[in-house]
């Protein structure tokens, strides 16, 4: 049953959220450090609205919340370096616990915005994703071995799914394993490499190997584009966390590399009418992904896109 949550524990989550957004590395500007501040204020001025019960969050979480940022605010009169690396110590220590109390929010069907930190080697294994899943389409696998080897690895992440939630040491070496690379919400989620797994089924299934082509390459490259890019110099706010910026990039990148793709293993195909519907229906699921993770949404709406681009021209 959905959990009701009171209005300060509704914009102590917000306010959490947005802090921890905008305070990410890639955003850091000095001059930024007092509109911080302010909001930190403004954070802990809510932890104490909210008074000694809670109706939906950890009580537990919530003190040791309330304990960080009275014990690790940063001060106003350190230098530029220490300040910023005050303020990534705070971020470091608070991260976990955003996502312990959006963990324990979604477990009563409320919807909590997932933190999406910038993360270069995540960025670096979603290409090295995208030319593996390439290779492994037109150059290991063939036409009797693509669906049962994909149907295989598929099965094995779901497998350990299941496994890291009912063996508490395996979800932990699980976590080590995956750290550099992990989003935070993902210790409580499924992950996304599971998903991606599950969107490379779907699409060898269908059997149009250039859609499938056009959706590794547009995940693999657009996707790390567009959040380099939207957290580094995104100003002007869509939806779900995205920007303009981000999405435009997400859009440019993905026709170039669905482009390329295309004209080197499917060059007898409209390569730019193509790789444009699966980079614009990729944006667009990227834009609109909420609750689905966009390791799923994106290969599978490119994929689509493509198949029925292709079907539209006759190709």
């Amino acid at each position: 049953m959905p959990a009701t949550l009171t209005t300060h524990e509704q914009q102590l989550v917000d306010a959490l959220y947005g802090l921890l957004r905008d305070s990410d590395p890639a955003r850091w500007r000095p001059e930024r450090a007092g509109n911080l501040r302010e909001r930190l204020v403004g954070l802990r001025a809510h932890l104490s609205a909210m008074g000694p019960t809670v109706a939906a969050l950890p009580r537990g979480v919530v003190d040791e919340l309330r304990a960080v940022l009275e014990q690790r605010a940063p001060a106003p009169d350190l230098g530029a370096e220490r300040l910023r690396e005050a303020w990534a110590d705070l971020r470091h220590v608070t991260v976990p616990l955003y996502e312990r109390l959006a963990a324990a929010l979604r477990g009563h069907d409320v919807h909590v915005p997932s933190l999406r930190p910038t993360n270069y080697a995540r960025n670096v294994f979603h290409v090295f994703n995208g030319l593996w899943a390439l290779i492994m389409l037109h150059h290991v696998l063939g036409p009797r071995t693509l669906v049962p080897v994909t149907a295989l690895m598929t099965a094995t992440f779901w497998a350990s799914e299941i496994l890291r939630r009912r063996s508490p040491r395996f979800a932990a070496l699980f976590q080590r394993s995956t750290r550099r690379i992990a989003h935070p919400h993902e210790a409580h989620r499924v992950n996304s490499a599971t998903w991606y797994a599950t969107a490379l089924l779907g699409l060898v299934l269908v059997g149009d190997l250039p859609a499938a082509t056009v959706a590794v390459l547009v995940l693999g490259f657009a996707d790390p584009a567009a959040a380099l890019v939207g957290r580094r110099f995104g100003r002007v706010a869509l939806i779900n966390g995205r920007s303009l910026e981000g999405t435009f990039t997400f859009a440019a990148v993905g026709v170039a590399a669905g482009a390329a793709g295309l004209a080197i293993y499917a060059p007898e195909l409209p390569v730019l009418p193509l790789a444009l519907a699966g980079a614009l229906a990729g944006a667009l699921a990227e834009l609109l992904s909420r609750r689905v993770d966009d390791n799923l949404s994106v290969p599978l709406a490119v994929g689509v896109a493509v198949v029925a681009a292709r079907a539209a021209l006759g190709v």
